[in-house]
């Protein structure tokens, strides 16, 4: 759907496309290759510059449904701050190792604005750790709906609303990513709790 500014935008664009053609018609500027044997009315040329238009702006809203990806995860609320890494294998070592350098988006999930994202790190309940990046995802148990997460991409910066924070077993944390929600998940591990408990966050992305 065309947002006001483009509408606005298109509106404008196919005025002066109009105003400036006729006026160069008249003053018999126009290459005879933009011409047309039985000659184009007023509508007809209006039609034309219409429909470019709107092709113009579908290519490039298909454009932008291709997402991009994470690079850095910020919830200012309880400390969040971290590189998003976005590795192009599911191999549990390799995994691991980017883990080691904070959040990760897991491959195959959705992407910024687009699908279901998931992005994992880890978490600890001690003060004095040697790599900082085990603290990544600290604090979770304090999230509520209604939070904000902000998370970047080259472009620009993307805004998600907390919509869900839940403890449960490894084995229910399962993520589906072929769904039609443009949404956010993050998972950590609980700290405090069994090993194979993982907090899970879902939040909703704020176009």
């Amino acid at each position: 759907m065309l947002k006001k500014s483009q509408i606005k935008f298109t509106f404008y664009f196919i005025i002066t496309f109009v105003v400036i053609f006729i006026l160069l018609y008249l003053l018999g500027l126009v290459p005879e290759s933009l011409k047309t044997n039985d000659g184009d009315s007023l509508r007809t040329l209006w039609d034309k510059a219409q429909k470019n238009a709107i092709i113009d702006q579908t290519n490039q809203n298909q454009k932008l449904l291709t997402g991009e990806e994470p690079i850095r995860i910020v919830i200012e609320k309880i400390g969040v701050d971290s590189l998003v890494s976005n590795p192009n294998t599911t191999n549990v070592v390799t995994l691991d190792e980017y883990l080691k350098q904070g959040a990760v988006r897991y491959p195959g999930s959705g992407l910024l604005g687009v699908g279901n994202m998931f992005i994992f790190a880890h978490s600890t309940g001690f003060k004095v750790v040697n790599n900082q990046a085990y603290k990544t995802f600290n604090g979770f148990k304090d999230l509520k709906v209604g939070d904000i997460i902000k998370v970047s991409g080259v472009s620009k910066v993307y805004e998600y609303e907390v919509s869900s924070v839940t403890l449960v077993d490894d084995s229910k944390a399962l993520v589906e990513f072929n769904n039609d929600k443009n949404i956010l998940t993050l998972s950590t591990c609980n700290t405090f709790g069994a090993k194979s408990e993982r907090y899970v966050v879902t939040a909703n992305y704020l176009p």
